[in-house]
Protein backbone atom coordinates (compact mmCIF):
# COMPACT_ATOMS: atom_id res chain seq x y z
CA UNK A 1 0.00 0.00 0.00
CA UNK A 2 1.18 3.51 -0.85
CA UNK A 3 2.58 5.43 2.49
CA UNK A 4 0.40 8.12 3.80
CA UNK A 5 2.16 11.23 5.14
CA UNK A 6 0.92 11.23 8.46
CA UNK A 7 -0.73 15.44 8.32
CA UNK A 8 -3.25 13.45 5.72
CA UNK A 9 -3.29 10.37 7.38
CA UNK A 10 -4.51 11.69 10.57
CA UNK A 11 -6.77 14.62 9.51
CA UNK A 12 -10.32 14.63 11.48
CA UNK A 13 -12.53 12.85 10.67
CA UNK A 14 -15.24 14.43 12.73
CA UNK A 15 -15.71 17.80 14.24
CA UNK A 16 -14.43 16.25 18.14
CA UNK A 17 -11.26 15.40 16.56
CA UNK A 18 -10.71 18.88 16.06
CA UNK A 19 -7.81 20.25 18.53
CA UNK A 20 -8.18 23.57 20.42
CA UNK A 21 -10.48 25.62 17.88
CA UNK A 22 -13.92 24.81 20.39
CA UNK A 23 -15.86 28.62 20.16
CA UNK A 24 -15.54 28.04 16.22
CA UNK A 25 -16.72 24.41 16.49
CA UNK A 26 -19.37 25.58 18.90
CA UNK A 27 -20.52 28.64 16.66
CA UNK A 28 -20.78 26.22 13.68
CA UNK A 29 -22.68 22.82 15.44
CA UNK A 30 -25.09 25.60 16.81
CA UNK A 31 -25.43 27.20 13.32
CA UNK A 32 -26.39 23.73 11.57
CA UNK A 33 -28.44 22.60 14.37
CA UNK A 34 -30.72 25.57 14.45
CA UNK A 35 -30.40 25.50 10.55
CA UNK A 36 -28.99 29.03 10.17
CA UNK A 37 -26.27 27.97 8.12
CA UNK A 38 -24.05 31.64 6.57
CA UNK A 39 -23.92 31.63 2.91
CA UNK A 40 -20.26 32.34 3.46
CA UNK A 41 -17.94 32.10 6.08
CA UNK A 42 -14.19 33.42 6.22
CA UNK A 43 -11.72 31.18 8.44
CA UNK A 44 -8.49 33.72 9.28
CA UNK A 45 -6.06 32.09 11.06
CA UNK A 46 -2.15 30.36 11.58
CA UNK A 47 -1.30 28.09 8.99
CA UNK A 48 -1.44 24.03 9.99
CA UNK A 49 -5.00 24.89 12.74
CA UNK A 50 -7.56 23.54 10.81
CA UNK A 51 -8.82 25.91 8.67
CA UNK A 52 -9.37 23.82 5.62
CA UNK A 53 -10.08 20.90 7.45
CA UNK A 54 -12.97 22.63 9.49
CA UNK A 55 -14.03 23.95 5.87
CA UNK A 56 -14.11 20.30 4.68
CA UNK A 57 -16.21 18.64 7.77
CA UNK A 58 -19.06 21.77 7.50
CA UNK A 59 -19.10 20.97 3.73
CA UNK A 60 -19.99 16.93 4.59
CA UNK A 61 -21.96 17.87 7.17
CA UNK A 62 -24.75 19.90 6.04
CA UNK A 63 -25.19 17.57 2.79
CA UNK A 64 -24.93 14.65 5.07
CA UNK A 65 -28.58 12.87 5.24
CA UNK A 66 -28.27 11.37 8.59
CA UNK A 67 -25.76 13.22 10.98
CA UNK A 68 -25.37 11.75 14.33
CA UNK A 69 -26.00 13.38 18.04
CA UNK A 70 -22.21 14.50 18.03
CA UNK A 71 -22.44 16.44 14.52
CA UNK A 72 -20.34 13.79 12.93
CA UNK A 73 -21.73 12.14 9.08
CA UNK A 74 -22.58 8.81 8.93
CA UNK A 75 -20.12 8.10 6.00
CA UNK A 76 -22.68 5.44 4.98
CA UNK A 77 -25.58 7.80 3.25
CA UNK A 78 -25.49 8.57 -0.99
CA UNK A 79 -24.57 11.98 -0.19
CA UNK A 80 -21.10 10.72 2.00
CA UNK A 81 -20.05 8.10 -0.11
CA UNK A 82 -19.96 10.89 -3.27
CA UNK A 83 -18.32 13.74 -1.16
CA UNK A 84 -15.60 10.48 -0.47
CA UNK A 85 -15.53 9.70 -4.52
CA UNK A 86 -14.56 13.05 -4.71
CA UNK A 87 -17.99 15.31 -5.66
CA UNK A 88 -18.15 17.54 -8.09
CA UNK A 89 -20.50 19.92 -5.71
CA UNK A 90 -17.30 20.14 -3.34
CA UNK A 91 -15.40 22.79 -5.20
CA UNK A 92 -12.13 23.25 -3.62
CA UNK A 93 -9.84 26.77 -5.52
CA UNK A 94 -6.23 27.17 -4.70
CA UNK A 95 -6.48 30.94 -5.02
CA UNK A 96 -2.51 31.42 -4.58
CA UNK A 97 -2.58 29.44 -8.17
CA UNK A 98 -6.28 30.55 -9.72
CA UNK A 99 -5.88 34.24 -8.47
CA UNK A 100 -7.29 35.98 -11.74
CA UNK A 101 -10.64 37.63 -12.83
CA UNK A 102 -10.89 34.58 -15.06
CA UNK A 103 -11.28 31.99 -13.22
CA UNK A 104 -13.85 34.20 -10.73
CA UNK A 105 -16.10 34.89 -14.06
CA UNK A 106 -15.70 30.77 -15.11
CA UNK A 107 -17.20 30.67 -11.17
CA UNK A 108 -20.04 32.96 -11.72
CA UNK A 109 -21.03 31.17 -14.61
CA UNK A 110 -21.48 27.81 -13.14
CA UNK A 111 -22.68 29.02 -9.69
CA UNK A 112 -25.97 29.16 -10.81
CA UNK A 113 -26.33 25.72 -11.77
CA UNK A 114 -27.99 23.43 -8.91
CA UNK A 115 -26.14 20.45 -7.66
CA UNK A 116 -25.93 17.01 -8.97
CA UNK A 117 -26.35 14.79 -6.34
CA UNK A 118 -25.87 16.73 -2.40
CA UNK A 119 -28.15 19.28 -1.10
CA UNK A 120 -25.21 22.46 -1.29
CA UNK A 121 -22.71 23.43 -3.64
CA UNK A 122 -19.86 24.45 -1.62
CA UNK A 123 -17.01 26.27 -2.94
CA UNK A 124 -13.76 26.30 -0.67
CA UNK A 125 -11.26 29.26 -1.83
CA UNK A 126 -7.97 28.97 0.01
CA UNK A 127 -5.35 31.72 0.58
CA UNK A 128 -8.22 34.01 -0.40
CA UNK A 129 -5.92 37.27 0.14
CA UNK A 130 -4.16 35.97 -2.92
CA UNK A 131 -6.67 37.20 -5.27
CA UNK A 132 -6.09 40.22 -6.88
CA UNK A 133 -8.04 42.79 -6.71
CA UNK A 134 -9.76 42.63 -9.94
CA UNK A 135 -10.87 38.99 -8.78
CA UNK A 136 -12.31 40.45 -5.85
CA UNK A 137 -14.46 42.70 -7.65
CA UNK A 138 -16.10 39.97 -9.45
CA UNK A 139 -16.74 38.43 -6.69
CA UNK A 140 -18.18 40.71 -4.73
CA UNK A 141 -21.85 41.00 -5.84
CA UNK A 142 -21.88 36.51 -5.84
CA UNK A 143 -20.57 36.80 -2.48
CA UNK A 144 -23.04 39.25 -1.13
CA UNK A 145 -26.27 37.37 -2.53
CA UNK A 146 -25.37 33.46 -4.21
CA UNK A 147 -28.08 31.10 -4.57
CA UNK A 148 -30.02 29.36 -1.81
CA UNK A 149 -28.01 25.85 -2.73
CA UNK A 150 -24.46 27.48 -2.70
CA UNK A 151 -21.71 27.99 -0.03
CA UNK A 152 -18.62 29.78 0.52
CA UNK A 153 -15.91 29.25 2.71
CA UNK A 154 -12.96 31.36 2.38
CA UNK A 155 -10.03 30.92 4.34
CA UNK A 156 -6.91 32.86 4.91
CA UNK A 157 -3.77 32.90 6.52
CA UNK A 158 -3.47 37.03 5.95
CA UNK A 159 -6.70 38.18 7.24
CA UNK A 160 -5.31 41.94 7.15
CA UNK A 161 -5.20 41.62 3.40
CA UNK A 162 -8.26 40.56 2.55
CA UNK A 163 -10.65 43.75 1.37
CA UNK A 164 -13.42 45.03 3.82
CA UNK A 165 -15.75 44.35 1.46
CA UNK A 166 -15.43 40.88 1.75
CA UNK A 167 -14.81 40.56 5.01
CA UNK A 168 -18.13 42.65 5.14
CA UNK A 169 -20.32 40.22 3.68
CA UNK A 170 -19.13 37.14 5.60
CA UNK A 171 -19.33 35.51 8.93
CA UNK A 172 -15.27 35.76 10.31
CA UNK A 173 -14.19 33.42 12.46
CA UNK A 174 -10.78 33.25 13.83
CA UNK A 175 -8.76 30.31 14.18
CA UNK A 176 -6.05 30.27 17.10
CA UNK A 177 -2.59 28.90 17.59
CA UNK A 178 -2.89 25.30 19.47
CA UNK A 179 -1.93 25.40 22.76
CA UNK A 180 1.82 23.54 23.76
CA UNK A 181 0.61 21.57 26.07
CA UNK A 182 -2.37 19.79 23.38
CA UNK A 183 0.25 19.64 20.50
CA UNK A 184 2.35 17.12 22.69
CA UNK A 185 -0.61 15.30 23.52
CA UNK A 186 -1.67 14.84 19.81
CA UNK A 187 2.28 14.15 19.16
CA UNK A 188 2.27 11.31 21.74
CA UNK A 189 -1.07 9.66 20.70
CA UNK A 190 -0.18 9.37 16.94
CA UNK A 191 3.66 8.13 17.68
CA UNK A 192 1.88 5.46 19.89
CA UNK A 193 -0.04 4.40 16.95
CA UNK A 194 2.54 4.70 14.58
CA UNK A 195 5.13 2.39 16.94
CA UNK A 196 7.08 5.27 16.48
CA UNK A 197 10.11 5.61 19.76
CA UNK A 198 10.75 9.20 20.82
CA UNK A 199 11.42 10.80 23.73
CA UNK A 200 9.40 13.70 25.32
CA UNK A 201 12.35 16.04 25.22
CA UNK A 202 11.79 15.35 21.52
CA UNK A 203 8.21 15.78 21.34
CA UNK A 204 8.39 19.07 23.14
CA UNK A 205 11.08 20.45 20.45
CA UNK A 206 8.98 19.59 17.65
CA UNK A 207 5.66 21.08 19.48
CA UNK A 208 7.92 24.53 20.43
CA UNK A 209 8.76 23.96 16.36
CA UNK A 210 5.76 23.58 15.24
CA UNK A 211 4.33 27.10 16.88
CA UNK A 212 0.76 26.29 17.12
CA UNK A 213 0.51 24.47 13.86
CA UNK A 214 -0.39 20.61 13.71
CA UNK A 215 0.45 19.98 9.89
CA UNK A 216 3.77 21.17 10.51
CA UNK A 217 4.55 19.17 13.65
CA UNK A 218 3.45 16.11 12.24
CA UNK A 219 5.06 16.60 8.93
CA UNK A 220 8.69 17.03 11.52
CA UNK A 221 7.64 13.73 13.42
CA UNK A 222 7.05 12.06 10.43
CA UNK A 223 10.74 13.76 8.76
CA UNK A 224 12.59 12.37 12.34
CA UNK A 225 11.12 8.98 11.86
CA UNK A 226 12.57 8.48 8.91
CA UNK A 227 15.98 10.12 10.08
CA UNK A 228 15.97 7.89 13.28
CA UNK A 229 14.89 4.43 13.17
CA UNK A 230 16.07 3.75 16.58
CA UNK A 231 14.58 5.66 19.80
CA UNK A 232 14.08 9.78 18.32
CA UNK A 233 15.80 12.32 20.64
CA UNK A 234 16.21 15.90 21.14
CA UNK A 235 19.50 16.00 19.66
CA UNK A 236 17.90 14.41 16.54
CA UNK A 237 15.51 17.09 15.87
CA UNK A 238 17.76 19.60 16.86
CA UNK A 239 20.75 18.05 14.15
CA UNK A 240 18.50 17.85 11.27
CA UNK A 241 17.03 21.25 11.65
CA UNK A 242 20.15 23.21 12.28
CA UNK A 243 19.56 24.32 15.80
CA UNK A 244 21.08 24.12 19.33
CA UNK A 245 20.18 22.93 22.74
CA UNK A 246 18.52 25.24 25.33
CA UNK A 247 21.89 24.74 27.61
CA UNK A 248 24.17 26.08 24.78
CA UNK A 249 21.97 29.18 24.37
CA UNK A 250 21.55 29.70 28.27
CA UNK A 251 25.46 29.62 28.37
CA UNK A 252 25.85 31.96 25.14
CA UNK A 253 23.67 34.43 26.57
CA UNK A 254 25.65 34.20 29.85
CA UNK A 255 28.78 35.12 27.77
CA UNK A 256 27.43 37.42 26.35
CA UNK A 257 26.19 39.60 29.58
CA UNK A 258 29.35 38.15 30.84
CA UNK A 259 31.20 40.55 28.69
CA UNK A 260 33.46 37.45 27.36
CA UNK A 261 34.61 38.45 24.33
CA UNK A 262 36.89 34.98 24.01
CA UNK A 263 34.31 32.44 24.68
CA UNK A 264 31.47 34.08 22.68
CA UNK A 265 34.19 34.58 19.82
CA UNK A 266 35.08 30.14 20.34
CA UNK A 267 30.92 29.89 20.36
CA UNK A 268 30.51 31.28 17.23
CA UNK A 269 33.41 28.88 15.99
CA UNK A 270 31.69 26.30 16.96
CA UNK A 271 28.27 27.18 15.75
CA UNK A 272 29.70 28.05 12.08
CA UNK A 273 31.65 24.61 12.45
CA UNK A 274 28.35 22.71 13.00
CA UNK A 275 26.91 24.60 9.75
CA UNK A 276 23.79 26.04 11.80
CA UNK A 277 22.09 29.26 9.98
CA UNK A 278 22.88 32.01 12.24
CA UNK A 279 19.43 33.46 11.76
CA UNK A 280 17.79 30.56 13.41
CA UNK A 281 20.42 30.74 16.48
CA UNK A 282 18.97 34.48 16.62
CA UNK A 283 15.58 33.47 16.35
CA UNK A 284 16.00 30.89 19.51
CA UNK A 285 17.99 33.39 21.67
CA UNK A 286 15.52 36.25 21.07
CA UNK A 287 12.33 33.33 22.34
CA UNK A 288 14.94 32.76 24.93
CA UNK A 289 15.57 36.42 25.73
CA UNK A 290 12.28 37.31 26.04
CA UNK A 291 10.90 34.47 28.65
CA UNK A 292 13.80 35.48 30.85
CA UNK A 293 12.41 39.39 30.63
CA UNK A 294 9.08 38.23 30.73
CA UNK A 295 9.53 35.82 33.90
CA UNK A 296 11.33 38.60 35.90
CA UNK A 297 8.63 41.05 35.40
CA UNK A 298 5.39 38.62 35.31
CA UNK A 299 6.73 36.31 38.06
CA UNK A 300 9.33 37.87 40.30
CA UNK A 301 11.62 35.35 39.19
CA UNK A 302 14.85 36.41 40.82
CA UNK A 303 17.36 36.08 37.49
CA UNK A 304 20.83 36.65 37.71
CA UNK A 305 20.26 38.95 34.69
CA UNK A 306 19.64 42.93 35.04
CA UNK A 307 16.50 43.35 33.35
CA UNK A 308 17.96 46.66 31.34
CA UNK A 309 20.81 44.41 29.70
CA UNK A 310 18.29 41.68 28.60
CA UNK A 311 16.17 44.59 26.79
CA UNK A 312 19.06 45.74 25.11
CA UNK A 313 20.53 42.56 24.34
CA UNK A 314 17.49 41.58 22.42
CA UNK A 315 17.36 45.26 20.41
CA UNK A 316 21.25 44.32 19.62
CA UNK A 317 20.28 40.79 18.46
CA UNK A 318 16.93 42.02 16.55
CA UNK A 319 18.77 44.89 14.84
CA UNK A 320 21.30 41.98 13.45
CA UNK A 321 18.95 39.56 12.48
CA UNK A 322 17.62 42.54 10.05
CA UNK A 323 20.67 42.88 9.42
CA UNK A 324 21.67 39.34 8.32
CA UNK A 325 19.02 39.75 5.45
CA UNK A 326 21.50 41.52 3.13
CA UNK A 327 24.71 40.86 4.54
CA UNK A 328 27.60 39.03 2.79
CA UNK A 329 29.54 37.51 5.76
CA UNK A 330 26.82 36.35 8.54
CA UNK A 331 29.53 35.54 10.96
CA UNK A 332 31.09 38.77 10.59
CA UNK A 333 28.22 41.29 11.15
CA UNK A 334 27.18 38.90 13.94
CA UNK A 335 30.86 38.98 15.85
CA UNK A 336 30.74 42.90 15.15
CA UNK A 337 27.63 43.55 16.79
CA UNK A 338 27.60 41.60 19.72
CA UNK A 339 31.74 42.91 20.27
CA UNK A 340 30.33 46.22 19.79
CA UNK A 341 27.56 45.20 22.56
CA UNK A 342 29.68 43.85 25.00
CA UNK A 343 32.19 46.59 25.08
CA UNK A 344 29.38 49.20 25.65
CA UNK A 345 29.51 50.76 22.31
CA UNK A 346 25.85 49.96 21.84
CA UNK A 347 23.66 50.49 25.69
CA UNK A 348 23.16 54.15 25.15
CA UNK A 349 22.56 55.74 22.13
CA UNK A 350 24.48 58.89 21.36
CA UNK A 351 22.05 62.05 20.42
CA UNK A 352 21.54 63.17 17.08
CA UNK A 353 24.25 65.50 16.30
CA UNK A 354 24.29 69.24 17.19
CA UNK A 355 26.08 72.36 17.46
CA UNK A 356 28.99 72.29 19.89
CA UNK A 357 29.88 74.83 21.91
CA UNK A 358 32.33 76.01 24.59
CA UNK A 359 30.99 76.21 27.99
CA UNK A 360 31.85 79.39 30.72
CA UNK A 361 32.32 77.52 34.23
CA UNK A 362 30.25 79.39 36.33
CA UNK A 363 29.20 77.76 39.67
CA UNK A 364 26.78 80.10 40.70
CA UNK A 365 24.47 79.36 36.94
CA UNK A 366 22.37 76.49 37.72
CA UNK A 367 21.86 76.11 33.62
CA UNK A 368 25.66 76.54 31.34
CA UNK A 369 25.12 79.81 28.77
CA UNK A 370 26.88 79.81 25.77
CA UNK A 371 30.25 81.00 25.47
CA UNK A 372 28.55 82.98 22.21
CA UNK A 373 26.26 84.91 25.01
CA UNK A 374 29.20 85.32 27.68
CA UNK A 375 30.83 87.28 24.72
CA UNK A 376 28.31 88.87 24.37
CA UNK A 377 27.28 89.87 27.98
CA UNK A 378 28.50 93.57 29.24
CA UNK A 379 31.95 93.72 30.87
CA UNK A 380 32.10 95.48 34.50
CA UNK A 381 34.86 98.12 32.85
CA UNK A 382 32.24 99.64 30.19
CA UNK A 383 28.52 99.49 31.55
CA UNK A 384 25.75 101.45 28.96
CA UNK A 385 22.64 102.08 30.16
CA UNK A 386 21.22 99.38 27.74
CA UNK A 387 23.98 96.67 28.93
CA UNK A 388 22.94 97.29 32.63
CA UNK A 389 19.13 96.49 31.78
CA UNK A 390 19.63 93.49 29.75
CA UNK A 391 22.45 92.30 32.71
CA UNK A 392 19.62 92.94 35.49
CA UNK A 393 17.27 90.90 33.40
CA UNK A 394 18.53 87.90 31.91
CA UNK A 395 21.55 87.03 34.03
CA UNK A 396 21.09 88.69 37.93
CA UNK A 397 17.02 87.53 37.93
CA UNK A 398 16.34 84.11 37.65
CA UNK A 399 13.25 82.36 36.81
CA UNK A 400 13.76 79.12 38.69
CA UNK A 401 15.90 77.31 41.33
CA UNK A 402 16.63 73.70 40.41
CA UNK A 403 18.01 71.28 43.37
CA UNK A 404 21.19 69.94 41.67
CA UNK A 405 21.15 66.74 44.55
CA UNK A 406 17.64 65.77 43.24
CA UNK A 407 18.49 66.63 39.76
CA UNK A 408 21.45 63.81 39.41
CA UNK A 409 19.31 61.60 40.84
CA UNK A 410 16.71 62.13 38.04
CA UNK A 411 19.58 61.90 35.73
CA UNK A 412 21.34 58.32 37.38
CA UNK A 413 17.72 57.28 38.06
CA UNK A 414 17.09 57.29 33.93
CA UNK A 415 19.84 55.42 33.02
CA UNK A 416 19.56 53.09 35.52
CA UNK A 417 16.36 51.71 33.57
CA UNK A 418 17.37 53.12 30.24
CA UNK A 419 16.07 51.10 27.41
CA UNK A 420 16.54 51.71 23.80
CA UNK A 421 13.22 50.09 22.83
CA UNK A 422 11.72 52.60 25.56
CA UNK A 423 13.68 55.49 23.13
CA UNK A 424 12.75 54.71 20.04
CA UNK A 425 8.90 54.52 21.43
CA UNK A 426 9.54 58.15 23.33
CA UNK A 427 10.80 58.97 19.63
CA UNK A 428 7.68 57.64 17.75
CA UNK A 429 5.34 60.07 20.60
CA UNK A 430 7.52 63.25 20.08
CA UNK A 431 6.36 63.27 16.53
CA UNK A 432 2.72 64.11 17.82
CA UNK A 433 4.24 67.37 19.25
CA UNK A 434 3.27 68.90 15.90
CA UNK A 435 -0.30 68.07 16.85
CA UNK A 436 -0.21 70.95 19.84
CA UNK A 437 1.50 73.57 18.02
CA UNK A 438 -1.82 74.94 17.34
CA UNK A 439 -3.59 74.28 20.69
CA UNK A 440 -3.72 77.71 22.66
CA UNK A 441 -3.13 76.15 25.96
CA UNK A 442 -0.10 74.14 24.98
CA UNK A 443 1.57 76.14 21.61
CA UNK A 444 3.68 77.63 23.44
CA UNK A 445 5.15 74.99 24.93
CA UNK A 446 5.19 72.70 22.32
CA UNK A 447 7.39 75.05 20.12
CA UNK A 448 9.92 75.04 22.66
CA UNK A 449 9.88 71.01 22.99
CA UNK A 450 10.16 71.05 18.89
CA UNK A 451 13.89 72.18 19.81
CA UNK A 452 14.73 69.78 22.08
CA UNK A 453 15.69 65.83 21.65
CA UNK A 454 15.17 62.58 23.90
CA UNK A 455 18.28 61.32 25.56
CA UNK A 456 17.48 58.37 27.47
CA UNK A 457 14.33 57.07 28.18
CA UNK A 458 12.97 54.37 30.93
CA UNK A 459 9.52 53.63 31.66
CA UNK A 460 9.07 56.13 34.69
CA UNK A 461 12.11 58.93 33.42
CA UNK A 462 13.28 60.51 30.64
CA UNK A 463 16.04 63.06 29.93
CA UNK A 464 15.84 65.49 27.17
CA UNK A 465 18.44 67.19 25.40
CA UNK A 466 18.87 71.02 24.05
CA UNK A 467 21.56 72.64 22.53
CA UNK A 468 20.13 76.01 23.13
CA UNK A 469 20.19 77.37 26.57
CA UNK A 470 17.16 79.96 26.15
CA UNK A 471 15.42 76.71 25.54
CA UNK A 472 15.98 75.23 28.76
CA UNK A 473 15.31 78.35 30.55
CA UNK A 474 11.90 78.16 29.04
CA UNK A 475 11.10 74.54 29.72
CA UNK A 476 12.03 75.36 33.79
CA UNK A 477 9.88 78.18 33.92
CA UNK A 478 6.82 76.30 32.47
CA UNK A 479 7.62 73.07 34.04
CA UNK A 480 4.08 72.31 35.67
CA UNK A 481 2.68 73.10 31.92
CA UNK A 482 5.44 70.89 30.40
CA UNK A 483 5.18 67.78 32.59
CA UNK A 484 1.21 67.85 31.73
CA UNK A 485 2.08 68.20 28.02
CA UNK A 486 4.54 65.46 28.13
CA UNK A 487 2.21 63.45 29.72
CA UNK A 488 -0.98 63.67 27.40
CA UNK A 489 1.72 62.70 24.50
CA UNK A 490 3.15 59.28 25.81
CA UNK A 491 -0.62 59.10 27.49
CA UNK A 492 1.62 58.48 30.68
CA UNK A 493 3.38 60.85 33.70
CA UNK A 494 7.38 60.84 33.69
CA UNK A 495 9.85 62.63 35.66
CA UNK A 496 11.75 64.73 33.31
CA UNK A 497 15.09 66.73 33.27
CA UNK A 498 16.64 68.53 30.94
CA UNK A 499 20.07 68.89 30.26
CA UNK A 500 22.29 71.15 27.80
CA UNK A 501 24.41 69.17 24.74
CA UNK A 502 27.36 69.53 26.61
CA UNK A 503 25.73 67.90 30.25
CA UNK A 504 24.47 65.36 28.21
CA UNK A 505 27.74 64.56 26.86
CA UNK A 506 29.26 63.95 30.13
CA UNK A 507 26.83 61.96 31.99
CA UNK A 508 27.08 59.26 28.82
CA UNK A 509 31.02 59.39 29.50
CA UNK A 510 30.04 58.84 32.85
CA UNK A 511 27.27 56.04 32.36
CA UNK A 512 30.25 54.31 29.93
CA UNK A 513 32.94 54.53 33.02
CA UNK A 514 30.21 52.90 35.64
CA UNK A 515 28.49 50.53 33.07
CA UNK A 516 31.02 47.59 35.30
CA UNK A 517 29.45 48.86 38.50
CA UNK A 518 26.56 47.71 39.54
CA UNK A 519 26.17 49.49 42.55
CA UNK A 520 26.97 52.67 40.93
CA UNK A 521 23.24 53.35 39.21
CA UNK A 522 20.57 52.24 41.31
CA UNK A 523 17.06 53.76 41.08
CA UNK A 524 16.33 55.74 44.64
CA UNK A 525 13.07 57.65 45.47
CA UNK A 526 13.57 61.43 44.79
CA UNK A 527 13.11 62.98 48.50
CA UNK A 528 13.53 66.84 47.15
CA UNK A 529 11.24 68.59 44.36
CA UNK A 530 13.19 69.18 41.39
CA UNK A 531 12.57 73.11 41.33
CA UNK A 532 13.32 74.92 44.09
CA UNK A 533 11.54 78.26 45.16
CA UNK A 534 13.39 81.10 45.32
CA UNK A 535 14.50 82.18 48.50
CA UNK A 536 14.71 85.57 50.36
CA UNK A 537 18.11 85.74 50.09
CA UNK A 538 17.92 85.33 46.04
CA UNK A 539 15.87 88.63 46.10
CA UNK A 540 17.74 90.07 48.23
CA UNK A 541 21.27 89.54 45.95
CA UNK A 542 19.07 90.57 43.35
CA UNK A 543 18.41 94.00 44.27
CA UNK A 544 21.65 94.72 45.47
CA UNK A 545 22.92 93.36 42.23
CA UNK A 546 20.49 96.17 40.05
CA UNK A 547 22.08 99.07 42.93
CA UNK A 548 25.67 98.02 42.18
CA UNK A 549 25.01 98.21 38.25
CA UNK A 550 23.10 101.76 38.79
CA UNK A 551 26.20 103.10 41.40
CA UNK A 552 28.61 101.82 38.46
CA UNK A 553 26.32 103.84 35.90
CA UNK A 554 26.23 107.38 37.89
CA UNK A 555 29.74 107.10 38.45
CA UNK A 556 30.80 106.57 34.87
CA UNK A 557 28.24 109.60 34.34
CA UNK A 558 30.38 111.79 36.56
CA UNK A 559 33.45 110.24 35.44
CA UNK A 560 33.17 111.24 32.14
CA UNK A 561 30.97 114.43 32.14
CA UNK A 562 32.06 115.96 34.87
CA UNK A 563 29.91 116.40 38.48
CA UNK A 564 28.28 119.90 37.85
CA UNK A 565 26.87 118.64 35.01
CA UNK A 566 25.44 115.15 36.04
CA UNK A 567 22.53 115.67 38.83
CA UNK A 568 21.34 112.85 40.37
CA UNK A 569 18.15 112.45 41.13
Amino acid sequence: MEYQALYRKYRPTKFSDVVDQETILKIITNSIKENKISHAYLFSGPRGTGKTTVAKLVAKTINCLNIKDDFSVCGKCENCLDIENNSSDIIEIDAASNNGVDEIRELKSKINLVPNKLKYKVYIIDEVHMLSISAFNALLKTLEEPPSHVIFILATTEFYKVPTTIVSRCQCLNFTRIKLENLEARLKGIASKEKIKITDEAIHEIALYADGGLRDALGMLDKLASYSLEEITADDFLKINGLISKSDIDLFIDEILSHDNVNVIETLDKFSNLGIDFSKIIEKILEELRDLLVAHYTKNDASKYNPKDLSNLIICFNETYNMLKEAANRRIILEVKLLSFMNNEETIEQPLPLKQTTLEANPNLKTPISQEIVNSLPKTESVSGNDVKEETKENLEEKYDIDLDSKQVRINNTFAMASKLLKNMALDKWQKLDDYLTDTKYQKVATDLKDIEVGVASDKNLILVSKYPSVIDKIYEYFDLTNELIAKLFEHEYSIVVLSEEEFKQEVVNYKTHIKDKDYYIYKEEDKPLLKKKSLDNEIKIEKNKEVCYSNLVQKAIDTFGSDVVEVE
